[in-house]
């Protein structure tokens, strides 16, 4: 019996290592779907490339990065190291992350030092060369560079940097200045330069847009610095004084003026006015079928789109407004979520009607914008491509809209920090932005070049994002009694650039692409009008 039972034992090992487990392990997707990063301006998940990049503010030391909590797209989900601490930044940090497979992610981590630097009588802006410490001024010709008193400089992060000698120390500029900057245990040798210059005021930069222009220029930052313009040919000339300042470069906005019109400028330090400079503006266009008057069945019979093949007007035979209709039809004709309304309007013959409905399946908000439903994902939700061909800089939309808020009564999802209950009012949007994203990084087409896929919250649009020039959104959980005019300004972070792209976009539930609001919630949109 003991060698029957030496033998079975001796065998076990030989049959387990010929057992196999040909049960394949479930393909899970190791992803970031959030970080929480103490002192963190922006945490930008880019779920395609694997990469997770931080802007952090100016005080936080990149050396020591302090990450509150992460999310992952599966519970299962590892990180490798474990992510949740203090993390040295200072060079890219590669992390995977471990379900039951591997997938590598990289985290880097920016900060952007505002640094200036002015001296008494200082002219135009000074260039501040962050790469090799060296920091260039002009001062006028008749100044004692050996007698300058700095006014303003910093080269570090605020409230952390130390310097040598102390900035009043400093005042002779004869061969330079040198200036020692510490913080967060290095020390910078920054090297100041002042050049002398008989110039005292030029013209700079002039960006015209439709009814205003963006002017700016170099000058003596002691004196009183402003610009004139006025319509080429004209007598009389009109004047700001109100600018922003710089040292002596100073910018402002010429107000009031007329479409596709020449205007001669000029600057002004002081007693002194410089060479003219001359720019013309841009044109004046409104938004097509801004009235929603034009549409038909031609897209399908079951709902009606906003253009028509037999319009006499070319700019209205195709699509430029689009609906996720549909998506939201494909279970019956009964669940159209845009439509024309030729009973209640503004003004005209029809407005845009926009209903949020629970689609069987799914909530769907009403909704409308310029671009168009690219296709539906299984049955769970939809691809949009957002975005117009666009060039002119509006500097506020102008709308008429009946809203009727109805309680929630559908929750699938909300964003990070938004709380929604059911019986809460839902809350409608209005959102425009401008830009100049690239669609072959966006994912849309050239016409209509960002791609939002309503299943994939990290492609959902991103107003801070680096391709958006100017942004604006209205929203309210509040019904209205009859018509009511809305005033939607947009903010830009550019004067100077110019969008590629327009992006107007509305919708009777603003979570709707979390499939959250009410299906009672119904919109109404005519009259829209781009104030230039």
């Amino acid at each position: 019996m003991k060698k029957a039972l030496t033998f079975l034992i001796s065998v076990l090992p030989l049959l387990a290592s010929c057992i196999q487990n040909d049960l394949p392990l479930p393909v899970v997707e190791g992803e970031f779907v959030r970080l929480e990063v103490e002192g963190a301006e922006d945490v930008r998940i880019d779920g395609a490339n694997h990469t997770v990049s931080i802007l952090l503010e100016e005080t936080v030391n990149p050396s020591e990065v302090k990450i509150l909590s992460a999310s992952y797209g599966s519970p299962v989900t590892v990180s490798e190291p474990e992510i949740v601490g203090v993390q040295d930044l200072s060079a890219p940090l590669e992390v995977n992350l471990r379900t039951y497979q591997d997938y590598s992610w990289t985290i880097t981590a920016r900060r952007e030092i505002e640094r200036w630097f002015a001296v008494e009588g200082q002219i135009g802006a000074a260039t501040i060369d962050e790469v090799n410490h060296r920091v260039v001024a002009s001062v006028s010709s008749s100044a004692d560079l050996s007698e300058i008193s700095v006014s303003r400089l910093k080269l570090g992060p605020e409230g952390k940097t130390a310097y040598l000698p102390e900035i009043a120390d400093i005042h002779d500029f004869t061969e330079g200045a040198e200036i020692r900057v510490s913080y967060e245990g290095h020390a910078e040798v920054w090297m100041l330069y002042l050049e002398p210059t008989d110039l005292a005021v030029q013209l700079d930069l002039l960006t015209p847009w439709t009814r205003c222009a963006w002017l700016s220029a170099n000058g003596v930052s002691d004196r009183v610095n402003g610009f004139r313009w006025r319509r080429e040919g004209d007598e009389q000339w009109s004047e700001t004084f109100d600018v922003v300042s710089d040292g002596g470069y100073f910018t402002a906005c010429a107000d009031s003026l007329e479409p596709d019109t020449r205007y001669e400028c000029v600057a002004v330090s002081g007693e002194d006015v410089s060479e003219p400079g001359f720019f013309v503006t841009e044109g004046e266009m409104q938004l097509p079928n801004s009235g929603f008057e034009v549409f038909s069945n031609a897209e399908s019979g079951v709902f009606s789109s906003w253009f028509d093949p037999a319009s006499p007007d070319p700019a209205l035979r195709t699509k430029w407004w689009d609906t996720g209709n549909v998506g939201s039809t494909t279970v019956g004709s009964a669940y159209c979520i845009a439509m024309p309304d030729v009973s209640d309007f503004w003004e005209g013959s029809s407005c845009a009607l926009l209903v949020s409905r629970n689609v069987i399946i799914k909530f769907a908000a009403g909704n409308t914008f310029s671009g168009e439903f690219a296709g539906l994902v299984g049955t769970q939700g939809g691809i949009i491509n957002f975005g117009r061909p666009w060039s002119l800089r509006p500097r506020a939309l102008r709308f008429r809209m009946k809203y009727t808020s109805g309680p929630v009564d559908v929750i699938d999802g909300c964003p990070e920090g938004v709380s929604i209950a059911a019986g809460d009012p839902d809350i409608c949007s209005a959102w425009v932005a401008l830009g100049d994203w690239d669609y072959r990084r966006y994912g849309g087409t050239a016409d209509c070049p960002v791609q939002i896929n309503t299943t994939d919250r990290n492609t959902f649009f991103n107003p801070e994002g680096e391709s958006v020039i100017a942004y604006g959104i209205y929203e309210t959980s509040a019904s209205t009694d009859g018509w009511v005019e809305v005033v939607l300004p947009l903010e830009y972070r550019d004067v100077n650039r110019r969008p590629t792209h327009i992006i107007v976009s509305f919708a009777s539930s603003k979570y709707g692409d979390y499939f959250t609001g009410s299906s009672q919630s119904r919109m109404s949109i005519d009259s829209l009008e781009l104030i230039y």
